[in-house]
């Protein structure tokens, strides 16, 4: 009999987000597939989820390294759709955690592809999950869209010309991966006079969270979990 995957989105940092039926599913499965950008990084995605893992349950790394190289991305991801394979083939129900919600910039979808184009045959659910944007409004208490407004979900790697046309047809947007081009994305914004409808969110529902209103007064650190809503200046509707 083979096992069942669960692809669990785990929410974005506060383990009081984590969904009923994503605890439900923590609790029952044998395997947990922990993602890691690295070996050694911190594993956020597992300390949300920790108090859901029964104490028995073997929790496996999977490092899914950041890299530009596709073809080395691609040969991880294969490694690691093989050492998933291995456990549900053993008969064992798993669950492969994500921050977030799955369907959001998470690196578990393409191990369902393989799954679904290699393993047809294994049975799989993908259980959803809080997204870190929608607690960082609810955090930040900034409404998203009401009516009939627009809103655009972006990543902040995308080339500067994409972005800009998003800003232009958007009510707000949601500016994601924001690490390492913080510093053009500010830039844009600044030129289009943009700076001051904006909330800058890091490390939501973490600890170390913090919510600055001011652009002018960022962390100088880049931060990996962090984000910017571009949005009206009324932060109490």
């Amino acid at each position: 009999m083979l096992g069942k995957l669960f692809i669990v989105g785990v929410g974005p940092g506060d383990p009081g987000l984590v969904t009923v039926k994503a605890a439900r599913v923590l609790g029952s499965v044998s395997h947990v597939f922990v993602p890691l950008s690295k070996k050694g990084r911190k594993k956020v995605a597992l300390e949300i989820a920790q108090e859901y893992i029964p104490a028995d349950s073997v929790e496996v790394e999977l490092v899914f390294p950041m890299l530009r190289n596709k073809d080395e991305v691609q040969t991880k991801y294969r490694e690691n759709f093989q050492k998933i394979m291995t456990v549900l083939r053993q008969g064992h129900d798993a669950a492969l955690i994500t921050l977030g919600d799955p369907g959001t910039y998470s690196t578990a979808w393409p191990i369902l592809n393989l799954i679904q184009e290699h393993a047809p045959d294994i049975e799989m659910e993908v259980v959803p999950g809080i997204t870190s944007y929608a607690h960082a409004a609810a955090r930040a208490a900034v409404r998203l869209v009401e009516g009939n407004e627009t809103l655009s979900v972006v990543s902040a790697n995308d080339s500067l010309e994409r972005i800009e046309s998003v800003i232009g047809a958007s009510d707000t947007v949601v500016f994601l991966k924001t690490y390492k081009e913080r510093p053009r994305l500010i830039e844009l914004l600044r030129k289009r006079a943009l700076l001051n409808s904006c909330i800058y969110i890091r490390r939501c529902g973490l600890a170390e969270e913090e919510i600055v209103y001011n652009m002018e007064h960022l962390p100088e650190e880049v931060d990996y979990l962090s984000m910017i809503i571009l949005k009206s200046n009324d932060r109490s509707s």
